[in-house]
């Protein structure tokens, strides 16, 4: 795999896509060296993403090919193991922050915002009262 991609990227990538909810193909060309990586490289990375829980969004065009520039040589891909937290914070951090594909989105109103911590707020205490009802019927039936 390309020397550009190390775990730091590999984590920031893995940060904007779960702040994003998916990366798209667009993401990836702005955050790596795309064209000058192997068909075999990108599905690694994306594979990667895949197992991080980052849905990838691909064009057909990417995984197609790409002609390897002539002084570079032919490289095999090689999977990159995550590291422990040790190794992670030896490592050198990167300190420019990833960009955004597309433009920058709105922030969402304060009310969604609201409404959705409202939402988790409901499901957490439905399944606390569901919990409650089972212990109990456990309790009264003695099974």
């Amino acid at each position: 795999m390309q020397q550009a991609l190390d775990s730091n990227t590999l984590d920031r990538l893995i940060a904007l896509g779960r702040q994003q909810g998916q990366l798209t193909t667009l993401d990836l060309e702005t955050n790596l060296p795309i064209h000058s990586m192997s068909a075999e490289d990108i599905a690694l990375i994306v594979v990667h993403l895949e197992e991080a829980g980052v849905p990838v969004e691909l064009d057909d065009s990417l995984m197609a090919p790409h002609p390897q520039p002539a002084a570079s040589p032919m490289r095999s891909a090689e999977i990159i193991p995550f590291p422990d937290r040790a190794a992670a914070s030896r490592m050198k951090k990167r300190t420019a922050p990833l960009q955004k594909a597309a433009a920058l989105q709105a922030p969402e109103p304060a009310f969604v915002q609201q409404e959705k911590r409202a939402a988790h707020w409901a499901v957490a205490i439905g399944g606390l009262l569901v919990l409650a009802l089972m212990v109990g019927a456990l309790v009264f039936f003695g099974i």
